[in-house]
């Protein structure tokens, strides 16, 4: 064969391998133009989420998605904010039957319970092996709590794992046999089969990294979570320091004496983003020094995919924190105006997210009028409204004589994930800059008036 043609064919072959087209169907029974989406994790260390495709439903309230995927994943079917869980496999095809009863939801977005859906899968049998695999681990579980957690006798457990290995790892799905075998590691640790060092050395260090596993990249965080309080290996004040030394690397300072914990570069640096991570909201850590490490993981690593992960535990650990820009949005007001964010620069701005049947939202309301009074306008009020039913908060604003607008939300509900509200009311607290001056504010009847005068004068004397 001609050497030209041959190595086209297998670079062909390469890239086929690397992604393989899916395509994913279902139906909701009368719900139309409904927003549906599939969403991964981005890194399943960070758990970044990322939206890889989406659709409406149409007037028959079904649905229709093709996307390329390289590696089988955890992921989840997105029905306008609710989520159910499956994993997508390179030429996989998926059918959805959403049930009606989980898109019927009142009270606050926190209250939902997960997306319940009936899933036929294509997909030579990982959906419905680890289906049947969590069934038979939890069940055991269950039903052997004084066997796994305080028994000496490990007979059982052993047994188990090898059932398990026997029943679910004779095959050809990788991805399978891999969450099989971190899912009894984790069995093996959590009943003291094997210790901690033992773990290490027979499951983590050098060996690979599953990084789109979602069991072994939970057990690797699990482990390492406890790992680090267990052993003592540092105090608090050792952790601290290290965090907020510019010039120390985090792990191997704390462990410089414990070679077998820093023998795996590769995962030597992911355990650092963790504890990274874990530590940012530790009020004695200098949250700058964090990103700052994790900047050079992103500049420095050695390996892509953690470059990648460092990259993302920066922006999960910045979303919505004091000083990181705000969403930006463009909606609707009552009287069909469009208004922007933009439209409030050189502004502070009080966002209130409130729900179209929300009694305590409108008795806020009202409260808002007197702080806003009471501060002489030095701030704008903004209240965007989540439901299809303004009347009610329209004729409020009438009857009250509230000057600011009342923007529909409509079918911008992921600006509800941009925000992280969970919750109604929910109030943000913008800067003239666009920046977060402070996300979740208590309520109007809380002191949050202390907290506004306080961020506008901290914002003031930059």
């Amino acid at each position: 064969m001609n050497k030209s043609i041959s190595l086209f064919i297998s670079v062909i072959i390469s890239l086929s391998a690397l992604s393989q087209n899916v395509v994913i169907t279902g139906k909701a029974a009368n719900q139309v133009n409904k927003l549906v989406r599939v969403i991964v994790y981005s890194d399943q260390f960070s758990m970044f989420e990322h939206t890889i495709a989406q659709t409406r439903t149409n007037n028959m309230g079904e649905f229709t998605m093709k996307l390329d995927v390289e590696k089988t994943q955890f992921a989840y079917l997105a029905f306008e904010l609710d989520k159910g869980e499956f994993y997508l496999s390179p030429g996989g095809k998926y059918n959805f039957t959403i049930n009606n009863d989980t898109t019927i939801v009142s009270g606050s977005i926190f209250d939902r319970l997960p997306l319940n859906f009936t899933l036929n899968a294509d997909d030579g049998g990982i959906v419905q092996t680890i289906g049947d695999f969590n069934m038979d681990y939890n069940d055991f579980v269950y039903n052997n709590i004084t066997s796994i957690y305080k028994s000496r006798d490990k007979s059982t457990v052993m047994k188990f794992i090898t059932d398990m290995k026997e029943k679910y790892t004779k095959n050809n799905l990788e991805y399978v046999n891999n969450y099989v075998e971190y899912s009894l590691v984790s069995l093996l640790w959590l009943s003291r089969k094997e210790n901690n060092n033992q773990i290490l050395e027979n499951y983590i260090i050098n060996k690979p990294v599953l990084y789109y596993n979602i069991q072994y990249t939970a057990f690797f965080k699990d482990f390492f979570k406890n790992y680090f309080a267990s052993e003592k290996l540092y105090t608090n004040s050792e952790l601290v320091y290290a965090i907020n030394n510019p010039d120390n690397k985090v792990l191997s300072y704390l462990l410089l004496q414990y070679e077998q914990t820093t023998a795996d570069n590769r995962v030597s640096e992911i355990v650092e983003m963790l504890l990274l991570s874990r530590n940012y909201y530790n009020r004695d850590v200098i949250k700058e020094e964090v990103i700052t490490k994790l900047n050079n993981i992103v500049s420095n690593s050695s390996y892509s995919k953690n470059r990648l992960i460092a990259a993302n535990f920066i922006s999960v650990l910045k979303e919505m924190q004091s000083g990181s820009h705000a969403p930006k949005f463009t909606l609707v007001d009552s009287n069909m105006d469009t208004i922007s964010l933009d439209n409030f620069n050189g502004k502070f701005v009080l966002l209130s997210f409130v729900k179209d049947n929300c009694k305590i939202c409108n008795f806020h309301m009202q409260l808002l009028s007197d702080i806003k009074k009471q501060n002489q306008g030095a701030f704008e009020i903004v209240t965007i409204v989540a439901g299809s039913n303004l009347k009610d908060v329209i004729n409020l604003k009438k009857e009250n004589g509230f000057d600011w607008p009342i923007l529909k939300l409509d079918e911008n509900i992921l600006l509800l994930e941009d925000y992280n509200i969970v919750a109604y009311p929910s109030y943000i607290f913008v800067n003239p800059d666009g920046t977060i001056a402070y996300a979740h504010l208590p309520m109007p009847d809380e002191n949050m008036e202390l907290y506004l005068q306080r961020f506008m004068d901290q914002y003031n004397k930059q």
